[in-house]
């Protein structure tokens, strides 16, 4: 096949993605599972397509790549967007008690079932644990929603948790991607070595928040208002703030870090502006096209040969998923909230999606020892499961709750 027939080829999937994503969004929405596990079965259908009529060419894989990427910058940039770095800090006193024993007992919990159980190398383990330890509450927020009860204390108290759940759950993916090369190095005094690098890494990551924070406060409000003084449109705006973001999101990965964690502060450094908050809306365009191509990507990378082996590395991970949300939100707000509000942010809390899949995805990068075909199958299907399982449970308890 010719490099301009390639380029065809690639140009004909892309097509058939674009058509088949916002029908997929319908789909699931209407049966009221996470889109999500929509993309990833797109992803891993093309894969077994692939197999007889060879689609994934050199061209095509490194455009996946790309548009992975992008969908990885823009989908870290509208987390850190909807947030705030003073309001995180204004959450630590109410939320920081359940999310630190969130924390502390998932990535526990995945890293015992993953080290012990499942005899995998210690590096898998981590990256286990860290993706274990993340939360992916818009699957959640839908029921929420339907129920009316998200603007309820309760409702309030499980968004702030799962916001610090995915921030902490990347600077822990930052100091693995920064460590775990080092580990399989070996040689010479490994802690020693490891917690040099670690101390470098931290270093590096404070001087890149200190530049967000300065951009945030001195130049992002002149670059906004230039924007809008000149482009006098709202598209102008958010395509000047992507733009940005990218930049942010390349300086952090030129620095060692992640794409995800350039894009996070990049997000969060926007955040204080509410003109750059109100250019979320035409942003959702950028973020409904893009996005998709990350778990697509995800799916792709299945080995169907792999994938069957996996279903009980999956079911395995899925119960550890289970039960170190389930262990860690509910005894920890036991001691703060009543036993029925601690069950639902317990419940609520177990969807693992877009945070966990991101650090899978980035520290496979650094090499298939650390996250085998057979560990990124299984994990995958953890985010399918616990997308499916949690709207099943939670569902139920919500109109409950609502009744009562």
């Amino acid at each position: 096949m010719t490099d301009t027939q390639d380029q065809y080829t690639f140009m004909i999937i892309l097509g058939v993605i674009i058509f088949l994503t916002p029908l997929l969004r319908a789909v699931f929405d209407r049966i009221g599972i996470s889109v999500l596990v929509g993309y990833l079965a797109l992803g891993f259908t093309l894969r077994l397509v692939d197999q007889s009529w060879p689609i994934f060419t050199p061209f095509a894989q490194d455009g996946f790549v790309l548009l992975a990427n992008v969908g990885i910058v823009l989908l870290l940039f509208r987390v850190g967007l909807r947030s705030s770095l003073d309001g995180l800090i204004a959450k630590l006193p109410r939320a920081s008690f359940i999310w630190i024993g969130d924390v502390f007992v998932s990535s526990t919990v995945g890293y015992l079932s993953a080290r012990y159980l499942l005899d995998l190398p210690q590096v898998t383990s981590l990256v286990i644990a860290a993706a274990l330890s993340a939360t992916s509450v818009a699957v959640s927020v839908v029921l929420w929603q339907e129920t009316k009860t998200i603007d309820t204390d309760t409702g309030q108290l499980l968004v702030d948790i799962a916001e610090l759940d995915d921030i902490s759950a990347l600077i822990f993916m930052a100091l693995l991607i920064a460590v775990i090369p080092v580990m399989q190095a070996g040689g010479g005094d490994v802690l020693v070595i490891a917690g040099e690098v670690t101390a470098t890494l931290l270093l590096k990551l404070g001087l890149f928040v200190a530049f967000c924070y300065l951009f945030a406060h001195y130049l992002e409000p002149h670059v906004t208002r230039f924007s809008r003084r000149v482009e006098r449109s709202r598209s102008g705006l958010t395509l000047t703030i992507a733009g940005l973001s990218f930049a942010i999101a390349a300086l952090a990965g030129w620095l060692g870090f992640s794409l995800a964690i350039g894009a996070l502060f990049a997000g969060l450094a926007f955040s204080r502006d509410p003109n750059a908050v109100r250019t979320d809306r035409p942003f959702t365009y950028l973020y409904d096209f893009f996005t998709p191509f990350f778990f697509i990507h995800m799916g792709a990378q299945i080995d169907p040969a792999a994938a069957f082996s996996a279903v009980e590395v999956g079911a395995l991970l899925f119960l550890a998923a289970l039960a170190g949300k389930l262990l860690g939100v509910t005894g920890s707000a036991l001691l703060v909230t009543t036993r029925k509000d601690a069950a639902l942010l317990g419940v609520s809390m177990i969807p693992r999606a877009e945070i966990a899949m991101v650090i899978v995805y980035q520290c496979r990068q650094l090499g298939e020892r650390v996250v085998p075909d057979e560990i990124l199958a299984g994990m995958v299907l953890v985010t399918a499961a616990t997308a499916i399982v949690c709207p099943l449970i939670l569902r139920p308890l919500l109109k409950r709750r609502v009744q009562g």
